[in-house]
């Protein structure tokens, strides 16, 4: 709560001082980040080969799935005909294999989050050098994302602008 008081009145004081700052209307843009990631060539690629992995997956799994559902009808049929021991022996071989399938299950799920994170790094650290290159041409003290912007004149809204020349410079990540 203390520092709370203590940035607003840095706030202040930064805004008293430093009068251009806040007559600059143009040195202070921002720009929707997840809109570039998401609607971007680059980004539209990693979307794609997501969704196709997700695809693949659910298919194997729902493969699989099938399978140790018929395994668990056959059991349940044989509940009755098995002796005991060897009832109880394939019931655990059975919860062995329900275990390995959810961990298969739970390691692919990362591994796909993982593949994702590395792809918008990737694309993040594209994005970097254009957001520089243009503060740097057009001089342009901040860039800041949209997501911290309460209200905002959208002629300050560069996020089209650095789209097309994102566009320009990468078309496709490919996820590893």
């Amino acid at each position: 709560m203390f520092y709370k008081k203590i940035y607003k009145y840095l706030f202040f004081i930064i805004l008293i001082f430093y009068p251009n700052l806040t007559m600059a209307n143009q040195s202070i843009l921002y720009i929707d980040m997840n809109y570039l990631l998401n609607n971007s060539l680059a980004g539209k690629s990693i979307v794609a080969q997501l969704k196709n992995l997700n695809e693949k997956n659910l298919k194997k799994f729902k493969k699989i799935q099938e399978g140790l559902k018929l395994e668990e009808n056959k059991l349940i049929s044989q509940q009755k005909i098995l002796e005991k021991e060897e009832y109880a022996k394939q019931l655990n071989n059975f919860r062995k294999k329900i275990s390995n399938y959810e961990t298969e299950r739970r390691n692919n799920n990362d591994n796909v989050l993982k593949k994702k994170s590395n792809a918008q790094k990737e694309l993040l650290n594209v994005i970097d050098p254009i957001l520089k290159d243009y503060s740097k041409k057009n001089s342009v003290l901040y860039i800041i994302p949209k997501k911290n912007i309460i209200i905002g004149n959208t002629e300050l809204d560069i996020t089209q602008i650095i789209l097309k020349l994102l566009d320009n410079n990468i078309k496709k990540i490919d996820i590893k």
